[in-house]
């Protein structure tokens, strides 16, 4: 904020900073970190202005909290009008973007299943690549990347972006981007150059305020004064809210005492707001806030990829929505609203409105599989066989977080044991092999409870999968010989026993060739073999038994 239409109101040094930012005839980056509501986006909207004056290409995005955990997500979003030049790029590059960002322009993160599976990408190796195709787009003009909200971007994305920041000086490429500073993110160890953006001074309040309200009572703008404390959003949401109230509660009561941290308080006067719509625009509120729907560029540079807000008027005229100018859609004016929505929404209402955007993402898998994972409670097989794809395509393209959470869910809603430890085991590799040993603890903890293990007993090691090419020698004791087989097992089975390799197996299914061995490790015991020369025989005789 701090803005009245296109005009920043103070913030003398911050422009001058970004004046000279934008202006450098090297490339670089910048961080600007800032509470909320202070006006980090006004500032943002300033220099991407100044930009395109200077002929600039100006490409934005915003990390958006729906998608933190989905790998790469941000960095495609940013790159995605980009893409273009990958024609440009050496083999080697184009495979790299294209294992984590989906081969063909227009893709979205989880929606490309005919990348092939193979060890995900380095950090070092994908901002390699980065750092190729950024100056083929800046080859005419300069380039300026203006990321918003870098606090929800997914680790993946932030770490690449901080390699890439790192290593801008010698191009025509500039990095902006605006963090909270109450949200913790990989920005914050980015070892980026910083801009802080501190709440206006006395007289730059007056002056914003004045310019928004000129009429406002005396009383009302002393209060605004003192509850704002300076912060731009504050100074413009407050005014309407002590203006047209009449429910005779102190201030207090209305916002919160001063001591409170200013973002919770906005959080009270937002809510009130909310609370006052009909159950039915509030539903479509939630749907959209749990989908991130509005986030500023991300209806642009990914045409139809979010939910899109309707029939929402009252929280138009609430001053809760607003318009995005190039789209007509419906965004919410602050993410705090956003935030607001889904914080006065009870679990019940969250998991329906998961349910509805489920349903509305169901060609993209990971997007699809993250709100199926919040919005199912009891177990459901066919939901943790999403989960489970869900987590390789996440595994292809370096996102193992996402993955192990993924499996260790679909562990839970799994309706067969079996199946359950063979997806915790199967977390607790990934983690492990991606050295994430604290992630790699809970999934085997996990069952150990489920399996009533005293605590005091030392943890299992995770079972780990077998080489690509062949079965185990050995088969889990546990592993009923007698046990029909999953139809994914019996798939996988019969690939084998056409000759086909784990990895073209796992390129035919859309798993990785560990998790096909996995799969092997149960299936060889079910059908009492130990060679995978003796599937062909086994599946016969396991058809012969069951026509008998």
């Amino acid at each position: 904020m701090g803005s009245t239409g296109t005009a920043l109101v103070g913030r003398a040094q911050e422009q001058a900073e970004l004046a000279a930012f934008v202006e450098s005839a090297t490339g670089g980056a910048l961080v600007l970190r800032g509470e909320a509501g202070v006006g980090r986006s006004a500032l943002l909207d300033h220099a991407a202005a100044r930009a395109e004056r200077a002929g600039h290409l100006v490409v934005r995005a915003a990390g958006v909290e729906a998608e933190s955990a989905l790998p790469h997500a941000g960095l495609h979003q940013l790159l995605h009008p980009l893409l273009a030049g990958l024609a440009c790029l050496d083999d080697g590059s184009r495979t790299v973007l294209g294992s984590v960002l989906g081969s063909v322009p227009g893709s979205v993160p989880g929606g490309s299943p005919d990348v092939p599976p193979g060890d995900p990408p380095a950090v070092m190796t994908l901002g390699i690549a980065v750092l190729g195709l950024l100056p083929v787009s800046a080859a005419r003009r300069p380039l300026l990347l203006v990321l918003d909200d870098g606090q929800w971007l997914d680790d993946s994305s932030a770490d690449v972006l901080g390699f890439v920041g790192r290593r801008l000086a010698a191009s025509r490429v500039k990095l902006l981007v605006a963090v909270r500073t109450d949200v913790p993110s990989r920005f914050d160890t980015a070892a980026l150059p910083e801009l802080p953006v501190a709440a206006l001074g006395d007289e730059d309040a007056g002056r914003l305020l004045d310019q928004r309200y000129p009429e406002l009572d005396p009383r009302i703008r002393r209060t605004v004064l003192d509850q704002a404390r300076g912060n731009p959003l504050a100074l413009l949401e407050l005014p309407a809210q002590l203006t047209h109230r009449s429910d005779g509660l102190p201030v207090d009561g209305l916002v919160g005492r001063p001591g409170v941290p200013l973002p919770r308080r906005l959080h009270r006067l937002f809510g009130a707001r909310i609370e006052a719509l009909d159950p039915r625009v509030r539903a479509e509120l939630l749907t959209g806030a749990l989908d991130d729907a509005g986030s500023p560029g991300g209806a642009e540079a990914l045409p139809d990829s979010r939910y899109r807000m309707r029939d929402a008027d009252p929280a138009v005229a609430a001053g809760l929505l607003g318009t995005e100018p190039v789209t007509g859609e419906l965004v919410f004016r602050h993410p705090l609203v956003r935030s607001t929505v889904v914080q006065l929404a009870t679990a019940d209402q969250r998991r329906a409105a998961h349910l509805v955007l489920a349903r509305a993402h169901r060609g993209n898998l990971e997007r699809r599989a993250a709100h199926l994972a919040a919005a199912t409670v009891d177990p459901d097989e066919d939901v943790a066989a999403v989960l489970e794809a869900a987590a390789e395509s996440a595994a292809r393209r370096g996102g193992a977080p996402a993955a192990v959470h993924w499996l260790t869910r679909a562990a839970e809603l799994s309706e067969d044991r079996a199946e359950r430890h063979r997806r915790l085991a199967e977390a607790a590799f990934v983690a492990g092999h991606a050295a994430r040993l604290g992630q790699a603890q809970r999934p085997v903890r996990a069952e150990l409870r489920a399996a009533d293990v005293p605590s005091h007993r030392p943890a299992p090691e995770p079972a780990r999968s077998p080489a690509p090419a062949s079965a185990p020698a050995s088969a889990p004791a546990s592993a009923p010989v007698s046990a029909p087989l999953t139809s994914q097992e019996r798939r996988i089975a019969e690939l084998a026993a056409g000759g086909l390799t784990n990895k073209e197996i796992g390129h035919r299914m859309h798993l990785s060739p560990r998790t096909v061995g996995s799969h092997l490790y149960r299936i060889f015991p079910k059908l009492g073999i130990t060679a995978r020369a003796a599937l062909r025989d086994a599946l016969n005789r396991a058809d012969a038994d069951r026509r008998t």
